[in-house]
């Protein structure tokens, strides 16, 4: 039986790298010149993309703590709607710009390269965000809140 800590964990631990495989897939994508093989970028990309969750985790509370300044109207759907929005544009900004940053020279060709793996990958990365904050945030809260309570 999984003990009260790891309930807490499991959640964060599981969705996140999940997100990161989905939106590095699609950067990946975005890419891919012909002839390079797809499955060995797509995963060092994984990989880059995975030392940057803890940088991507803390720029999600920021935006959440700046919003909460900037904005104290926002509440319910509103606020998570924001909050969804913004912290996607964060999170494809960033991980196509480490993504480019390891894929492709800094030169004049940088900015296309990045903007390629920004603009295919922010649908998806914006339904993501959508389904994270509407439905998996609540479900991921509502789990701690029972861990803690049985702890």
């Amino acid at each position: 039986m999984p003990t009260p800590v790891f309930k807490k964990l499991f959640p964060g631990i599981l969705i996140l790298p999940a997100v990161a495989l989905l939106l590095s897939a699609f950067m990946t994508w975005a890419n891919a010149h012909a002839g390079t093989p797809f499955l060995p970028t797509w995963a060092r990309n994984f990989a880059t993309s995975i030392v940057f969750l803890p940088v991507i985790l803390m720029g999600m509370v920021q935006i959440e703590m700046l919003l909460a300044r900037i904005a104290p109207q926002l509440r319910g759907n509103m606020l998570k709607l924001v909050v969804s929005l913004l912290g996607a544009m964060f999170i494809e900004s960033l991980l196509a710009a480490v993504i480019a940053v390891i894929s492709n020279p800094l030169d004049a060709s940088w900015f296309g390269f990045w903007w390629r793996a920004f603009s295919r990958s922010l649908p998806v990365g914006l339904l993501v965000g959508l389904f994270m904050g509407f439905y998996m945030k609540p479900k991921i809260e509502e789990m701690k809140a029972r861990a803690a309570a049985a702890a």
